[in-house]
């Protein structure tokens, strides 16, 4: 055999072993089946007038940031990825954005599992001249949840409160 004909021959086993390889990587390669939760990106715009001002507050999914969680069930790897938010506040004087990082160090929740959720505007206390917005730092399917009262006041100052919520058991 010449040393032709031998690396011919070795050759051609590298291209069957290469083809074998990439056939059975190709076999168990695992099909994914990636969501969006919410589908798509959003901005719910909201606005009233207060003693003759003008407020607004837009609730909005933040672009490219997700909370991802992953699961097999029969072979195929589901990814879910949950959208991140931030509330937006604009009055006269201010214009402040919150999301979940603005809570973080007083709840000490991990950033990568939780997103935040606004339940709504509970009202406003004339008082204290401030908005009383009710949110939630949620872990995606799960029912762990920080129940959060944010309170904006028309000059732009904000303080939140996490409220206790006693067992019924």
């Amino acid at each position: 055999m010449t040393a032709e004909s031998q690396m011919r021959t070795h050759m051609n086993k590298l291209l069957i072993l290469l083809l074998l390889t990439s056939l059975n990587l190709t076999l168990n390669a695992q099909e994914i089946e990636e969501f969006f939760t919410p589908e798509h990106p959003f901005t719910h715009l909201f606005d009233t007038t207060i003693h003759e001002t003008k407020i607004s507050w837009r609730f909005e999914t933040i672009h490219n940031n997700y909370i991802i969680q992953e699961f097999e069930e029969e072979g195929t790897i589901f990814r879910v990825k949950y959208r991140d938010f931030q509330l937006r506040v604009i009055t006269p004087n201010s214009n402040q954005v919150f999301n979940k990082m603005y809570f973080q160090d007083s709840i000490g929740f991990d950033p990568e599992m939780f997103t935040m959720k606004l339940l709504g505007l509970e009202g406003y206390d004339e008082q204290t001249n401030e908005l009383q917005f009710f949110l939630t730092i949620t872990k995606p399917e799960t029912d762990w949840t920080y129940p959060i009262y944010l309170y904006v006041n028309m000059d732009g100052v904000s303080r939140f409160e996490l409220p206790t919520f006693e067992d019924d058991y």
